[in-house]
């Protein structure tokens, strides 16, 4: 049998069927639940409704990120002073990394990528020209 004439075979069939009815329990029973819920909202979630293990989580992790901030604002200018130093420096060597060693790689890859993309392109054209294109049906 042709793919096809079995698609429409199926189809027919299939369309012959009788439509499945709903349980006659399932309206009653979505109603009740409706008016549950109508008449029970669900409360407001907020920090207040946390169990007081999670709550007590929740103030020690704020303490710890205000600690974390003061002392950071509190520390002397040297230390902070020898850190932007020290990004400075690696921000310098990785910018001469990525200029002399990576953008000239990187460079010829994509020109590599790009040209092999235009050609799969060139080549899927050509055999959709060659063997006629997709038929429609």
């Amino acid at each position: 049998m042709d793919p096809v004439d079995l698609e429409r075979f199926l189809d027919r069939e299939l369309k012959a069927l009788p439509r499945p009815d709903a349980p006659q329990t399932l309206l009653p029973r979505v109603m009740a639940a409706a008016v549950r819920q109508a008449g029970n909202p669900s409360p407001a979630t907020g920090w207040s409704t946390w169990s007081a293990g999670w709550q007590a989580a929740g103030v020690a992790a704020l303490m710890f990120v205000v600690a974390g901030v003061g002392w950071l604002l509190s520390a002397p200018p040297e230390p902070v002073s020898d850190m932007t130093r020290t990004a400075g420096e690696t921000a310098a060597v990785m910018r001469l990394f990525w200029d002399v060693l990576l953008q000239p790689v990187v460079t010829y890859i994509f020109i590599l990528g790009l040209s092999l993309a235009l050609a799969c392109a060139a080549a899927w054209a050509a055999l959709e020209f060659a063997l006629g294109g997709a038929t429609q049906q």
